[in-house]
């Protein structure tokens, strides 16, 4: 599958979001799980799209 298809979802920064990050495709964090917001704006590799559930995402 192309890069540009693809999207990683998660809750994790250091697993779901780094993983993104490293694979070179878009990021989405929802803030449902483990992340907050403000521990992802510090957080060094940011996620491309922060949404707090994952309903929120179906509805974008």
């Amino acid at each position: 599958m192309a890069r540009k298809q693809t999207l990683i979802v998660g809750d994790r920064l250091y697993t779901d979001i780094l993983c993104g990050y490293h694979a070179g495709v878009e990021t989405v964090l929802v803030l449902s799980g483990e992340a907050t917001k403000e521990e992802a704006k510090a957080y060094e590799h940011q996620p491309d799209y922060i949404m707090s559930s994952v309903d929120e995402l179906h509805e974008a």
